[in-house]
């Protein structure tokens, strides 16, 4: 009598038996004692699925090993996203922080000029800081310089303030970009007032 001994027909994978997968390719051994014959066709047939069984392990490493490497080209590239991000954050924030000083130094400026002669500048600037600094003055000396400006930009700038309606909604709509451009401003230029 041949005793056979043969590897349990298994894989692990992620912790889990796979025993089903390969119990349908096992040769059938029959009850009682084997012929020669027979034991050689089981041999063979085990012999064929132990194969099989080490080429699919192999082939299950390498998908692993292409795994863990394309993860780690994923976290390193997730590593250096998140870097640029905290860059951009921080460069945001530098920026802002200066804009907000430019303009709370412009403020003091213009809060110590005559109305009458700041208005012919503001009807040059940009609106969007046109829009800033008088969001951040007092009101009488808003309404001054509005009557001392030319009243087609008076009329821009108080129908623009009054959209906007306050500072915060102002800076939420200057940071999604949805202020006036300069674009606007140059096209403005080039027309003649109506």
């Amino acid at each position: 009598m041949i005793i056979l001994l043969f590897f349990f027909p298994f894989i692990l994978f992620n912790g889990f038996v796979e025993k089903e997968v390969f119990a349908q390719n096992l040769p059938v051994i029959p009850r009682g004692e084997l012929t020669a014959t027979e034991a050689m066709r089981i041999r063979d047939e085990l012999e064929i699925t132990k194969q099989d069984i080490e080429q699919k392990i192999v082939k299950l490493q390498e998908a692993k090993k292409s795994y863990d490497l394309a993860r780690l080209d994923v976290d390193s590239r997730l590593k250096k996203i998140e870097e640029e991000k905290r860059l951009l954050d921080e460069t945001l924030q530098k920026e802002k922080k200066l804009k907000e000083d430019r303009v709370k130094e412009a403020v003091e400026f213009v809060s110590k000029m005559e109305p009458r002669k700041v208005a012919p500048v503001m009807d040059t600037m940009d609106r969007d800081l046109v829009i800033a600094l008088l969001s951040r003055l007092p009101a009488r000396q808003v309404t001054k310089l509005l009557e001392n400006s030319s009243p087609a930009k008076a009329t821009q700038f108080l129908e623009y303030y009054t959209r906007i309606r306050s500072g915060r909604e102002f800076e939420m709509l200057r940071e999604l970009g949805l202020c006036a451009p300069a674009k606007e401003k140059n096209e403005e230029k080039g027309k003649s007032p109506p």
